[in-house]
C-alpha cells in the first residue's frame, strides 16, 4: 500500500510563525510536524509515499530529501497553481496505482491505520473517511452514518443551526485508484466541497470509520499550544527524544541545567541548551535546540524554537517564540503573545497579551507594545454573530479596532471597489464611521459616506448606487448599550458567511493590504440618499388613494434617528401623526404632536412603552399604532382597538400586504415562522420560500428588490396602509381573517462544546419521525411542529412550537426541552 501526504498548506492562521516556514515544517516537541506523519505511516509498513507541495516547497524537500534517512521513499508533486486537496492528489495519480492512504502533513494522530485498512477492505468501497468526535464541529466536515457505516450526510464547516452530529472528518482517507475517474486532472477540486458531495449525489458508497485515539488538527495558534500540552500530558502515543530526568522532564543531548535552576515538569528541553543559575522553567514549557536562558529568567507555558537568547530576569508567560530571537534583560512577554523569527526585544520591554511580532522586528528598550508591529491577533470565538459584529462601545468596539476591521474588510475586496458606509446619529457611532472609512480608504477601496441613516437606507443605497457592498454602524439600546456593525453584499443584504470568514481571517491574521498613498481609495459624501429612499417607497404604493384616506397613526419612534425619514414619508402619504418620540437615554420619555412639531408631555413613570402606545391609539381614535426600533428595521403594530400584535401576526400581515399588491409574488419566511403563512400565500396566489432563520437567508429570496419586507419597518408599514386602503378595511378586520394558531418559545442554556453532541443524538432519536433540516431540526406532529435550533450568538438551544392551542404548543416545546436536558445529563455523567 502507498500513501500521499498533503503538505501544500500555507498555514495562514498560524502566522507570523509560518511567514517563512511551511506549516508541515512547524516544530512540535522539536520535530517537524510532518515527520510524525511519516513515522505513523512507517509504523504500519507504508514506506512508498507521495508528497504534494505548494507553499515554500524547497524547505520540505531540503529537510526530508528522498526519505532514505527516515526509512521511507518520498516522491514530490508540486502544484504550480492551487488545485485543492483532491486536485493536488490527482497530480500523483500515476504514482498512486494501488490502494493508498491520504493524510495531512499538518495534523497529529496516533490512529490505528491497520484497523482502518481492514475496515476499508471489508467494505470494498472506493473511499473510506477516518472520523472522530469533537466538541466543536464548526470548523470541520460533519458526517452521519447508517447502520452499515455508510455516510448518508456530509456538510463542510456548518453553522450551529446546521450541526447534525459531533462526528467529523479528520482529513485522513483510504482510497482506491479508481476514484481518479470521478474528476479531471489540472482542475481545482476539493475533497470535502466537491468530491464527497459528488459521490453522495451519485450514490457511490462512501464509508466512515470512526477511529479511536488522539487527533489534533493544528489549524491555529491555540491548537498548536494545546497539542504540546496534550503530548506532555501523555494524551497521544508518540516517543519523546532526549533523556527523562525526574518526573515528566525530558532533556536533550549536551544540554546544561545549572544546579540552582528550578525546573518543574512536565517540560521538554532540546539539545545544546543552557539553563543558568536561578532560572525557572515551569510546567508546559517546551524549547528546541541551542537556546540560552540567562540567570533569573522565568518561563511558564511557553514554546521556544531554536537558537534563542532569553536575558536575565526576563519573564515569559504563555508565549510562543520562533527561531533566532533575542529577548534582553527584564523583557516581559505575556499570555498569547507571538514572536516570529529574527526578532529582538529590548531591555525592560513588554509585549502585552495577544500581541504578535512579524519576522525581523525590533522593540526598543523600555517600550510597551500593546498592538502588533505588524498588527495584532484577536483570540476567541468568532467575531460575527447572527447579524454583524457587536460589542461594548469604546471597550470592545474602539476606533482603533474599527480601523483594523475596515482594513480587513477592504483586504478581502479588490482594489477600486466601492462601499457605502453609514451610521446612526449617535456621536460615538459617527466617530466609528469615520474610522471605518479611513480603514477602507487605506486599502484602496472607494468609500461613499451616505451620512446618518438606518440599515434599510444603506441597503437601498447599495442597490441604487450599484456599489459592491455596504457597512452600517449603530448604537443598540437593550439592557446595556452596544455598538453593532453590519456588513452588506452587493445586493444590499447581509453579507454571506463566506465573506464573514474571510474578514475574520484577515482580522485575526492582521495581514492588511496597504496601498501606495497615491492610490488610496476615493471618498464621496452623499447624504441625499435618505430623501431618495423615501421617494422610492412612496412610488411603490397608490399614494393618491392613501392621501384620500387621511389615516391617523400613533407612532412610537426614536426622534433623533428616524424623524428625517418617518415624518416626510407619512406627510407625503397624507397621514395624521401623533408622535410618541423616544429621546436619548435608555429609558424613553414621550412627546405628542403632529407632523410638523413636538410638544413634550409627562408620561407615567414605569409605563410599558407598548402599552402606552396602545392606550394612545384608543384615546386618540387612531386607525393604528406602530412602534419602530431605532434602526428602522423592526416594527410592532397595534390595532385601532388597542390590541398589540405579536411578531408572528406581523409576519403574516407582511405576507398579506406584499402578495396582495403588485410588488412581488414570492416572499421568504424562516422555518420558525407560523405555517399559516402558506395558507395566506395560497389565498393571494403567491409563493412562500422557507429559509434558515438567519436574516441573510430570508433576504436572499428577494435579493433583487430595493426593499427587504421583513427588515424594513417603513416599507412594511406603507405596504400595510396600502393594503388597508385598497380593501377599505380596518387593521383588526384584516387580523381577524388570519387563521388562528398558537406558538410557544423557550431557550435552554447549554455549552458550546455540547451542541454538536446533543444535535447528533437528537437526529438519531428522531430519525423515524417526519423532520425537516433546513435549519436545526423541525419535527412535524399531527397537532403542529417543533423547531430545535442552536442559538447563533449564545450557547443555548432555542425551542419553538406551533399548535392549535397555547397549552398544546407549550406541551410540545416542553417535551423536547426535557429530552435535551436528559442528553445534557448524560454528557455530564459521561
Amino acid at each position: 500500500m502507498k500513501a500521499v501526504i498533503m503538505a501544500g498548506g500555507k498555514g495562514s492562521r498560524l502566522r507570523p510563525l509560518t511567514c517563512t516556514l511551511p506549516k508541515p515544517m512547524m516544530p512540535v516537541m522539536n520535530k517537524p510536524l510532518m515527520l510524525y506523519t511519516i513515522e505513523l505511516l512507517k509504523k504500519y509498513g507504508i514506506t512508498d509515499i507521495a508528497v504534494t507541495l505548494q507553499h515554500l516547497p524547497k524547505r520540505i524537500e531540503d529537510y526530508f530529501g528522498e526519505g532514505e534517512e527516515f526509512g521511507v521513499n518520498l516522491t514530490y508533486f508540486e502544484e504550480h497553481i492551487p488545485l485543492g486537496t483532491a486536485g493536488g492528489v490527482r497530480n500523483a495519480a500515476d504514482f498512486l496505482d494501488e490502494t493508498f492512504v491520504v493524510i495531512s502533513g499538518d495534523a497529529l494522530t496516533d490512529f490505528d491505520l491497520k484497523k482502518a485498512l481492514d475496515f476499508h477492505r471489508e467494505k470494498k468501497g472506493m473511499c473510506t473517511l477516518l472520523l472522530t468526535r469533537v466538541d466543536n464541529p464548526l470548523e470541520f466536515g460533519v458526517c452521519t452514518l447508517d447502520g452499515n457505516n455508510r455516510i448518508t450526510r456530509y456538510l463542510e464547516k456548518p453553522g450551529w443551526g446546521e450541526v447534525f452530529s459531533d462526528t467529523v472528518n479528520t482529513g485522513i482517507y483510504i482510497m482506491e485508484p479508481e476514484i481518479f475517474d470521478l474528476y479531471p486532472q489540472e482542475t481545482f477540486f476539493d475533497y470535502s466541497r466537491d468530491l464527497f458531495p459528488l459521490m453522495l449525489e451519485k450514490d457511490i458508497p462512501l464509508y466512515g470509520f470512526t477511529a479511536r485515539g488522539y487527533w489534533s488538527d493544528i489549524g491555529d495558534l491555540g491548537q498548536y499550544r494545546q497539542t504540546h500540552m496534550d503530548i506532555l500530558q501523555g494524551k497521544i502515543d508518540v516517543p519523546l527524544e532526549g533523556t527523562k530526568m525526574g518526573k515528566d522532564i525530558w532533556v536533550g543531548e549536551n544540554t546544561r541545567i545549572d544546579p540552582q535552576a528550578e525546573v518543574k515538569g512536565p517540560i521538554f528541553v532540546g539539545n545544546n541548551c543552557t539553563i543558568k543559575n536561578k532560572a525557572v522553567l515551569e510546567e508546559y514549557t517546551v524549547m528546541g535546540d541551542n537556546n540560552t536562558i540567562e540567570e533569573g529568567a522565568t518561563l511558564k507555558r511557553s514554546l521556544l524554537w531554536n537558537h534563542n537568547y532569553v536575558g536575565p530576569q526576563a519573564e515569559l508567560r504563555g508565549t510562543i517564540i520562533g527561531s533566532q530571537c533575542v529577548l534582553k534583560a527584564k523583557a516581559t512577554l505575556l499570555e498569547g503573545s507571538i514572536v516570529a523569527d529574527h526578532c529582538s526585544l529590548g531591555v525592560n520591554s513588554t509585549l502585552e497579551p495577544d500581541v504578535k511580532l512579524w519576522p525581523r522586528k525590533k522593540v526598543e528598550d523600555n517600550s510597551t507594545v500593546n498592538t502588533s508591529l505588524v498588527w495584532r491577533e484577536k483570540v476567541g470565538r468568532h467575531y460575527f454573530g447572527l447579524s454583524g459584529i457587536w460589542g461594548i462601545p469604546n471597550v470592545e468596539i474602539t476606533p482603533e479596532f474599527v480601523v483594523k476591521l475596515a482594513a480587513a474588510y477592504g483586504t478581502v475586496l479588490e482594489p477600486g471597489m466601492e462601499i457605502a458606509v453609514s451610521s446612526d446619529r449617535d456621536d460615538f457611532a459617527q466617530v466609528l464611521k469615520r474610522a471605518f472609512c479611513a480603514g477602507l480608504l487605506s486599502t484602496g477601496i472607494n468609500t461613499v459616506d451616505i451620512g446618518t441613516a438606518t440599515a434599510p437606507v444603506n441597503r437601498y443605497a447599495v442597490r441604487v448606487l450599484s456599489v459592491q457592498g455596504g457597512a452600517h454602524i449603530r448604537l443598540v439600546e437593550e439592557e446595556d448599550f452596544k455598538i453593532m456593525i453590519e456588513f452588506l453584499d452587493e445586493y444590499g443584504i447581509n453579507a454571506p458567511r463566506g465573506w464573514e470568514r474571510k474578514i475574520e481571517n484577515s482580522l485575526q491574521q492582521e495581514e492588511f493590504r496597504r496601498v501606495n498613498f497615491k492610490k488610496m481609495g476615493e471618498f464621496k459624501y452623499m447624504p441625499q440618499l435618505t430623501d431618495a429612499y423615501v421617494e422610492r417607497i412612496v412610488r411603490t404604493v397608490q399614494a393618491d388613494l392613501l392621501r384620500r384616506k387621511y389615516y391617523r397613526l400613533v407612532v412610537d419612534y426614536d426622534y433623533d434617528n428616524l424623524s428625517s425619514l418617518i415624518m416626510p414619508l407619512l406627510e407625503k402619504l397624507g397621514c395624521q401623526v401623533i408622535s410618541l418620540t423616544r429621546q436619548e437615554g435608555p429609558a424613553p420619555t414621550y412627546t405628542k404632536g403632529g407632523v410638523t412639531g413636538r410638544q413634550a408631555v409627562s408620561g407615567t413613570k414605569g409605563t410599558n412603552p407598548l402599552q402606552a402606545l396602545a392606550d394612545s391609539v384608543v384615546r386618540s381614535n387612531a386607525d393604528l399604532g406602530v412602534s419602530i426600533d431605532r434602526n428602522g428595521e423592526r416594527i410592532t403594530l397595534v390595532t385601532e382597538k388597542g390590541e398589540i400584535l405579536s411578531n408572528e401576526i406581523k409576519t403574516a400581515l407582511n405576507v398579506i400586504s406584499v402578495l396582495s399588491s403588485s410588488q412581488q409574488k414570492k416572499v421568504g419566511a424562516p422555518v420558525s415562522a407560523p405555517s399559516v403563512i402558506e395558507k395566506l400565500a395560497e389565498k393571494y396566489k403567491g409563493e412562500v420560500v422557507r429559509t434558515r432563520v438567519s436574516p441573510r437567508s430570508v433576504m436572499e429570496v428577494v435579493r433583487d428588490n430595493y426593499f427587504q419586507l421583513h427588515f424594513d419597518a417603513l416599507y412594511s408599514l406603507v405596504l400595510l396602509l396600502d393594503h388597508l386602503a385598497r380593501r377599505d378595511m380596518r387593521l383588526s378586520q384584516v387580523v381577524d381573517e388570519i387563521p388562528s394558531f398558537s406558538m410557544y418559545r423557550l431557550s435552554l442554556p447549554t455549552s458550546w462544546s455540547e451542541i454538536g453532541r446533543i444535535m447528533g443524538k437528537l437526529f438519531d432519536e428522531l430519525k423515524d419521525q417526519k423532520v425537516e433540516t433546513i435549519d436545526g431540526i423541525k419535527i412535524f406532529h399531527q397537532k403542529g411542529w417543533t423547531l430545535i435550533i442552536p442559538d447563533a450568538n449564545e450557547p443555548a438551544f432555542n425551542i419553538i412550537s406551533e399548535s392549535s392551542s397555547p397549552e398544546e404548543a407549550k406541551k410540545l416545546a416542553s417535551h423536547y426541552a426535557d429530552m435535551i436536558k436528559e442528553l445534557q445529563a448524560e454528557g455530564g455523567n459521561g
